[in-house]
C-alpha cells in the first residue's frame, strides 16, 4: 500500500528523533571472520515466549545484505560511557577503529556493554525503506550499568529518578 501524506522527510525524521530512546549496535559476522556493527534505535521487545526482539535495518545498508544470510548477530545495548560506539558505527567514519568484541554462538560481541541479546533470524517484514529484523534469542547477558540514550539526536545518560505523581495532586499544588 502507498500512501502520500506530503509530510516532509525531514520534519518527519525530527519527529522520531523526539522520542527518547536507548542505544544499540547490531553486529554480526562480517564474512571475513571479523565483525561489522551499526547503531539501531529501532530496538523493541517482540514477545517472551518465544523470545523474541526486532530491530530496522535500512535496506540499503551493508548490514542488510549481511543480516540477510541467516547468520546469527548480537543486539549490543550501549552504556554510558559508550557514546563513541554510537557514533562510529552511526556514521560512516573515515577513521578505521576495532572496538574490542568476543565470539557468542556464533556473533561478535561489542566488550564492555551493560547488556546483548544473540540473536538469529526468525521472520523479517517489509516496512517500506527498511527491514523489520525479528530474531529468536539465543543467549543473553546484562549489567546494572547505566544506559546510553540518545534523544533529539544527541547522546545523553539518564537523570534522577522521577516520582510518580498523580496528575490532580499536581495542579492541586500549583494552586495552593
Amino acid at each position: 500500500m502507498t500512501r502520500s501524506l506530503h509530510i516532509d522527510p525531514e520534519e518527519f525524521r525530527k519527529g522520531l528523533r523526539a522520542f527518547t530512546t536507548g542505544v544499540t549496535v547490531v553486529s554480526m559476522d562480517d564474512g571475513h571472520g571479523g565483525m561489522h556493527a551499526m547503531t539501531a534505535s529501532s530496538f523493541a521487545a517482540v514477545s517472551v515466549e518465544p523470545q523474541l526482539v526486532a530491530v530496522s535495518v535500512a535496506k540499503t545498508a551493508k548490514s542488510h545484505a549481511l543480516l540477510s544470510a541467516d547468520g546469527p548477530y548480537a543486539i549490543n545495548i550501549l552504556g554510558e560511557r559508550q557514546a563513541f560506539h554510537g557514533h562510529y558505527f552511526a556514521n560512516r567514519m573515515t577513521e578505521r577503529w576495532n572496538p574490542s568484541y568476543e565470539w557468542h554462538e556464533g556473533a561478535p560481541v561489542l566488550a564492555g556493554t551493560m547488556g546483548w541479546f544473540v540473536c538469529r533470524r526468525w521472520a523479517a517484514y517489509d516496512g517500506g525503506d527498511h527491514t523489520i529484523l525479528v530474531g529468536e534469542t539465543l543467549k543473553i547477558h546484562r549489567t546494572d550499568d547505566r544506559p546510553l540514550v540518545c534523544s533529539r539526536g544527541e547522546f545523553h545518560v539518564l537523570g534522577a529518578k522521577v516520582e510518580v505523581v498523580h496528575p490532580d495532586a499536581l495542579s492541586q499544588t500549583a494552586t495552593a
